[in-house]
């Protein structure tokens, strides 16, 4: 779930005195809301790991970007420290989104919203927006970064880069 500092909060949600925790109770309507608020909080504590992955994610791009730039104003001499600083920013950028797809991927076996019906939506989107929070549905989350960014063919292009120039520095 791509996470900005203006998306509505990630909390959990409590419907008529429904939290999740209590039983599930045998009144089909009343299950309706407690499927959908067991589902929601259950998932909380995933979403918030989530985010943080993301935002770390955010901040090694961002590194790696920094790092790669640096390349290109760094002198000659200094190239090689300048280099190793951009390879290890990108190492770093690789357990982000490594620890991001992880919790991605718990998230969405927790919130596992496949089998809902429109109605299940319907009264998720409405307790959710009533409550001024986020929703949670694996429909709302983005692909791997490694995917949406083609971090992975970037990288190769710049390694291809970087060791043509790296052949021609100064001994």
């Amino acid at each position: 779930m791509a996470t900005a500092t203006t998306e509505k909060p990630i909390k959990p949600i409590t419907v008529n005195g429904i939290t999740g925790n209590e039983p599930a109770p045998d009144d089909h309507a009343k299950y309706l809301v407690w499927k959908v608020v067991h589902r929601h909080n259950t998932a909380v504590p995933l979403a918030l790991e989530e985010e943080q992955a993301w935002n770390g994610y955010i901040s090694a791009e961002a590194a790696t970007e920094q790092a790669w730039q640096a390349l290109d104003t760094t002198h000659t001499t200094d190239w090689a420290a300048a280099h190793h600083r951009w390879v290890k920013a990108e190492q770093a950028l690789d357990t982000a989104v490594r620890r991001w797809e992880s919790a991605a991927a718990a998230l969405e076996q927790a919130f596992d919203d496949a089998h809902w019906g429109d109605r299940t939506y319907e009264f998720y989107e409405e307790v959710t927006r009533q409550a001024g929070i986020r929703e949670l549905l694996c429909a709302n989350r983005p692909t791997s970064p490694w995917q949406t960014l083609d971090v992975e063919r970037r990288r190769r292009e710049r390694e291809q880069l970087a060791g043509k120039t790296l052949q021609h520095l100064p001994a």
